[in-house]
Parts: C-alpha cells; sequence; structure tokens
C-alpha cells in the first residue's frame, strides 16, 4: 500500500502564510484540537476553516459535516486560489474540513490512527505552507513535505510528526471525496493487510 503521493509543487503559498503571520489572533480562537484529552496534537496549535458542528466526540468521529467558520471568511480571498487548482485536479465531489495547523518548532505529533466513520469517509490531503526539516511518518516510510507541495497520506495506518528545527511547521490540512483516492479501496487494502497479519501470527502460533 501507498503512504504518500505528491499531487503539486510549485504552489503560491506565501500571500496566505504572509496574511497568517499578519493576524497571530486566529491561532486562538478555537483550541479544542489540541486540548482534547488524549490528543496527538498537543504541539500544535490551529486555525479551523471548515470544522464541525460542534467539537464534541459524536460530531467530530462519527458526523460528516463540515462547516464554514470565520476565519474561512476572513481569509477566503487567499484561501480559494490557492485551493481551487488542487480541488480541480482531484475532481473533489465532497470537500471536508480544513484546518490551518502550526507544529510547535521541536514538537511532535504523536503515533495515531485517524479513526471514526468521518475519517472512513474522507481522503485526507496536506498543503506545505512552511517548513524546515519537519517530517511525518507513515507506517516505516518518513516524508518532508516542501512549502508549495500538495500530498495525500494514508490516515488510516499509524503516523506521527516531526518538527527538528527552530522553524514552526505550518500544513493546510483538507480532507475530500475524490475518485482518485477513493477510501472504499484504502480501506479494504487495510482490511486485507490486517487479514494477513493475523493468519501470519496464528501461523506463528502454531509453531511454538
Amino acid at each position: 500500500m501507498k503512504n504518500f503521493e505528491c499531487l503539486a509543487t510549485g504552489l503560491n503559498v506565501t500571500p496566505l502564510l504572509q496574511a497568517i503571520n499578519q493576524t497571530p489572533e486566529l491561532w486562538r480562537e478555537i483550541t479544542l484540537r489540541q486540548e482534547y484529552p488524549g490528543s496527538a496534537h498537543h504541539d500544535t496549535e490551529t486555525i479551523v476553516l471548515r470544522g464541525p458542528r460542534s467539537f464534541t466526540r459524536e460530531d467530530y468521529f462519527f458526523d460528516f459535516g463540515a462547516f464554514n467558520y470565520p476565519a474561512a471568511i476572513t481569509l477566503d480571498h487567499l484561501i480559494t486560489p490557492l485551493m481551487w487548482p488542487v480541488l480541480q485536479a482531484l475532481e473533489v465531489k465532497e470537500l471536508g474540513r480544513m484546518f490551518v495547523v502550526k507544529l510547535k518548532s521541536h514538537g511532535v505529533i504523536e503515533l495515531h490512527i485517524d479513526e471514526g466513520d468521518y475519517a472512513d469517509h474522507y481522503s485526507r490531503f496536506h498543503i506545505c505552507l512552511q517548513s524546515e526539516n519537519a517530517t511525518l511518518t507513515v507506517r516505516n516510510e518518513t516524508q518532508h513535505f516542501a512549502p508549495g507541495e500538495a500530498w495525500w497520506l494514508d490516515h488510516k495506518a499509524r503516523h506521527y510528526g516531526n518538527n527538528d528545527s527552530e522553524v514552526p511547521r505550518i500544513h493546510i490540512i483538507f480532507d475530500a471525496v475524490s475518485p482518485l483516492y477513493p477510501m472504499k479501496d484504502l480501506l479494504e487494502a487495510h482490511a486485507q493487510h490486517q487479514a494477513i497479519k493475523q493468519a501470519l501470527n496464528m501461523g506463528n502460533v502454531f509453531k511454538q
């Protein structure tokens, strides 16, 4: 199974990054994502552009809803020209949630799998706005996303992030239904992979 795939390079992320740096209060509007008990994202700050109906466990993990938040209106004149070519290339049928996420200098995103009905419905994509030596690791593969690059990654596999630099890593993270990255195929591949692992484990038990 693939862990990552680069979708685009050379995207002009500078205007959006400058606007975010000029409005630092946006990071403080909603802090529940990083403060939620057990969150893997405690070293991050988040600007919610499109989010759940509410940040209850039920809505966050099990409702498919994605609703525009005030920050989306504030930044729309910069988000739309950046995102539109990517969404068109992905042939997006349904746009899910969208966050701008900052991972602090020398911060980590803890090992986790995105769980729940929502995560099973949408594919996951990143656009890098700023990064020097930050990486994401999915299974045993580690990848650096450079500024201006858009990526798909397998959020249904165990993954974690590191920022081994003095500069915060800033990504747009968005979810979408795309015929090019169908979740049905991904979930089936995971189920087959899990079945093979279980069969091999059973074989090891019988050999003992």
